[in-house]
């Protein structure tokens, strides 16, 4: 059986990049190296959190989405926009007007996550109720986190939510009611989602424990932004009646999920930003969090509102969303299919698996024998963790070097050492 490979919606420009080392510091999973002033991404580690494309200040990292010109391969088509997306718009551009320009750019219907958000809360904690043995859960909305647990916790696998996305959801929802209603084959209609980050783009290419691919391709926030800011006074000029969830938009917003979770017999934390999720993450490890049922992780600031693939700042977002909530009134949604969807267990995801990062050796004899050897060059390495050698750490400095893609010469500290050692 062949290495798997893995899709990632980041790509690396090496004509851009300097060699300056800034996302080889970001990245959570030590995933990106530098040499030859060149930077490579593992894409065995890489979890596309994103935190290199908004630290790269030459362009060298970027995102990639799906050209909207795919669209076109299918008879009908959906978009699913991202609660976070809203947010983006300044406020004389209402939240039907932006809804309502999506549609222009060439869709037959526009569905929201924010309709299945406030189903997903009852689905949420009847699960928590019917899962007691395993504590905390931990909820698996976040591509990015979901990977990051694979890579580096991987024996919490079994207390992540094991059912569907909202968008995810949605998807399934939207197929079978449009083939029934529009006599199509599920090959006919086309589903997108517009996303905020590029954890969702690479989600929706290989999608974790997703028992067959939902959605046929995923557009970035920003891309859509400015294809629809160019028709906005078109549609603001004919308005349509557009049915909005602003109640559903909390779930862009960091801590309102677990907000909405939290009840009497369940207690609920909310984190965000991808390093506090690695020390929540490490406490769970540890059982010194035990006393929660329900985690929610979010690996950008703030939630969704800060994904890499978003125009407008987390925090200017977060406060357009929640006065959209406040100002707006919510149709009530009809969620009886949604609840025999889910009964029927059609949400249900398979058990994930550890992604498999770097063997030392296949044969143990000789993996110990590297192990040595690592710990020999870490007693030579200044362990100043500085990154200028184009490794993360000291200790991924020794092992790049027994694993022959670095040398000793690389650390930068101790050929000055050296060099001024000869000069004395």
């Amino acid at each position: 059986m062949g290495e798997r490979k893995y899709f990632h919606a980041i790509q690396i420009l090496e004509d851009n990049c300097t060699g300056c080392t800034a996302c080889v510091r970001v990245c959570p999973t030590e995933a990106i190296r530098v040499r030859d002033r060149k930077a490579s991404i593992d894409t065995n580690r890489c979890i596309d959190c994103g935190n290199c494309v908004d630290v790269c200040q030459f362009h060298a990292i970027i995102p990639s989405s799906d050209p909207l010109d795919l669209i076109k391969n299918f008879k009908y088509k959906v978009a699913i926009i991202s609660t976070s997306f809203f947010g983006q718009f300044t406020e004389d551009i209402s939240y039907a007007v932006a809804k309502q320009a999506v549609l222009h750019l060439g869709f037959d219907e526009v569905a929201e996550e924010a309709m299945v958000t406030e189903f997903m809360i009852s689905m949420i904690r009847d699960y928590i109720r019917a899962n007691r043995g395993k504590r905390p859960i931990l909820s698996s909305n976040c591509p990015a986190v979901v990977r990051l647990i694979q890579v580096k916790y991987p024996a919490l696998l079994p207390n992540l939510f094991h059912q569907e996305a909202p968008m995810s959801i949605l998807t399934r929802y939207l197929r079978e009611k449009i083939s029934a209603r529009e006599n199509l084959a599920d090959t006919e209609i086309g589903i997108f989602l517009i996303v905020p980050c590029v954890a969702h783009v690479t989600a929706v290419h290989q999608p974790e424990g997703a028992y067959k691919h939902l959605q046929d391709g995923a557009f970035s926030t920003g891309m859509i932004y400015g294809k629809v800011r160019d028709i906005i006074k078109q549609v603001q000029n004919e308005p349509l009646t557009v049915e909005t969830y602003p109640k559903g938009l909390t779930w862009a917003l960091s801590g309102v999920q677990a907000e909405l979770v939290d009840s009497d017999d369940i207690r609920a934390l909310s984190v965000n930003g991808v390093e506090n999720v690695m020390d929540i993450l490490s406490k769970v490890e540890d059982h010194y969090l035990d006393q929660y049922d329900y985690i929610v992780l979010r690996s950008c600031t703030n939630g969704c509102v800060g994904g890499c693939l978003n125009v407008e700042n987390p925090f200017v977002a977060m406060s357009r969303i929640k006065k959209m909530i406040k100002d707006g009134e919510t149709k009530d949604i009809d969620v009886k299919d949604l609840e025999e969807l889910y009964n029927e267990g059609e949400f249900a995801v398979v058990p994930l698996t550890p992604r498999p990062i770097m063997e030392l050796d296949k044969d143990i004899k000789k993996a110990i024998q590297k192990m040595k050897k690592i710990n020999e060059f870490l007693t030579l390495l200044p362990g100043l963790n500085c990154s200028a050698c184009g490794s993360p750490t000291c200790y991924a400095l020794a092992e790049d070097i027994v694993m022959g893609k670095a040398s000793i010469d690389d650390c930068v500290v101790l050929l000055k050492r050296h060099s001024k050692d000869e000069n004395e």
